[in-house]
């Protein structure tokens, strides 16, 4: 493999690039660099690099570095995410609840309060949705929680198409109430509400599944944990219908007088046989990156990651 010139850094096109794989594989380093080359290759258009990990490396990344002044770089706070939606939203999920069922106010409060599985996701899901909908970024690059959060993300336009089922069933007794006695059912705040998030959501799924626009890329090594975990992950991706072309290998050992790394090449070597021989894997397009010398990071190692 030589090194790469990955479409993914060539498509302007691109509106979300998610990068995600195992953890440990490196995936910060291919998100972070493929953030920067975007930004120097488009210095007069806006690029976003985020984390939904909740084990933020992004910052550790860049070592101290200033990004270039087109990219923002955020971390993702679920908590954080999740007190700005309640102080936004919250009377309103009270109203809906209220309005369909038969709980007191204190009861939908402790409801509302809880912290349920998945809400990570939950809440990376619906930035990423806004962030998308203002189109105020060229690229969204995403530096995606190891394999397991991930797919949980590419499930939240699903699971949150039937979050808003169950609320507009809860509105649907108040329709149907407010239209028994009332004689007319008029939209107010709540419907929007609804509606708006309807929308961002189905904006999300759609972009998602767009190979014009968007572009998963898995990250793995050369190691028989980390392909089984890849064929798993784009088994999923294909299910969820979300593209996916290239597929990086990354800290491949190169050709030295090293005896260990003479070692570490027959073993990556096995490895790569397994993926050239199988037609399923051996269709995407596959990106080797050289194990360097020292950790990538900063602004002159990230550079140099795709090969500059």
């Amino acid at each position: 493999m030589s090194a790469p010139t990955a479409s993914f850094l060539a498509d302007q096109g691109l509106r979300l690039l998610l990068f995600g794989g195992k953890g440990g594989v490196g995936k910060t380093s291919c998100a972070t660099a493929a953030a920067l080359q975007l930004a120097r290759n488009s210095p007069g258009t806006a690029f976003l690099l985020v984390s939904t990990d909740p084990a933020h490396s992004v910052m550790d990344s860049l070592a101290g570095s200033m990004p270039p002044p087109n990219l923002q770089v955020t971390e993702l706070d679920a908590q954080a995410c999740l007190a700005a939606f309640k102080r936004e939203h919250g009377p309103k999920l009270h109203a809906i609840a209220s309005r369909g069922t038969f709980l007191d106010h204190d009861d939908i409060s402790r409801f509302l309060d809880l912290s349920l599985p998945g809400l990570d996701e939950l809440m990376a899901s619906l930035e990423i949705a806004g962030w998308a909908a203002a189109r105020r970024f060229q690229t969204i690059v995403v530096d995606t929680a190891p394999t397991r959060h991930t797919l949980r993300l590419l499930a939240m336009p699903a699971l949150l198409h039937n979050w808003l089922g169950a609320l507009d069933a809860l509105m649907a007794k108040h329709r149907y109430m407010r239209k028994l006695f009332g004689g007319a059912v008029h939209r107010d705040e709540i419907d929007a509400f609804l509606e708006g998030l309807a929308g961002s959501v189905k904006q999300m799924e759609a972009l998602l599944r767009d190979s014009g626009r968007s572009r998963f890329v898995p990250v793995m090594l050369a190691d028989e944990m980390s392909l089984g975990e890849t064929r798993s992950l784009l088994a999923e991706l294909k299910r969820a219908r979300v593209p996916v072309n290239d597929i990086v290998v990354n800290r491949l050992f190169s050709e030295n007088e090293c005896p260990v790394c003479a070692d570490g090449r027959v073993q990556q070597s096995r490895i790569l046989s397994q993926i050239f021989s199988s037609p399923d894997l051996f269709s995407h397009t596959w990106w080797g990156v050289p194990l360097y010398p020292k950790e990538v990071c900063g602004a002159d190692g990230l550079k140099a990651f795709w090969g500059d």
